[in-house]
């Protein structure tokens, strides 16, 4: 059980550090690049995603950056596994979906990818929020990354995951529910 632990603590950190070893070996950005960040990203305005009606697909806007987002980890650190399975098994639809909000909220890439993680994490929160955020609360930011989070989601990638994996395995092994904990952890 302990080198599984281990193998899966070793596959979520190269998770998590991908984007930084990838940008590590990248040609070098000029310096005024390397400081943008994501609030200056959310703040920029670009034109809208279009409908096409003879596919029935929502199309990119013409001046779409591939710069402007963050990748699956992001979804992951920001609002946890949901939006991260939903990116890696329904890509297109969820691509669908963030081009679908920036045309109907007139917002950036990073804002609109930040709402759809905090709607595919938690849609009865996030349709609450953006009502009372229509009544004149105050908005939530989905894009900040908290620290409290980042740690969940490690908890839940090392050690929660791993402990219902091999509970379900030792189900379908034994073929009975009776399964104690000191089988989970000691196997």
């Amino acid at each position: 059980m302990l080198r599984f632990i281990v193998a899966t603590a070793t596959v979520c950190l190269s998770l998590l550090f991908q984007s930084s070893i990838t940008t590590a070996f990248s040609p070098p950005t000029p310096i005024a690049a390397r400081r943008i960040s994501y609030g200056a990203l959310s703040a920029k305005k670009s034109s809208k995603p279009s409908f096409n009606k003879s596919t029935g697909r929502w199309d990119a806007p013409a001046n779409y950056n591939e710069e402007e987002t963050y990748g699956v980890v992001g979804s992951l650190l920001r609002q946890g596994p949901g939006p991260f399975l939903v990116r890696i098994t329904k890509a297109d639809d969820y691509e669908q979906a963030v081009l679908k909000y920036m045309a109907s909220e007139n917002c950036s890439r990073v804002q609109a990818q930040a709402n759809m993680d905090a709607y595919f994490n938690n849609a009865a929160d996030w349709a609450y929020q953006k009502m009372q955020e229509k009544k004149g609360a105050p908005k939530v930011d989905y894009n900040k990354v908290k620290t409290k989070d980042v740690a969940l989601a490690l908890i839940w990638a090392v050690f929660i995951t791993p402990f219902f994996i091999r509970t379900g395995y030792l189900i379908a092994e034994t073929g009975t529910w009776d399964v104690s904990l000191d089988q989970i952890l000691n196997k």
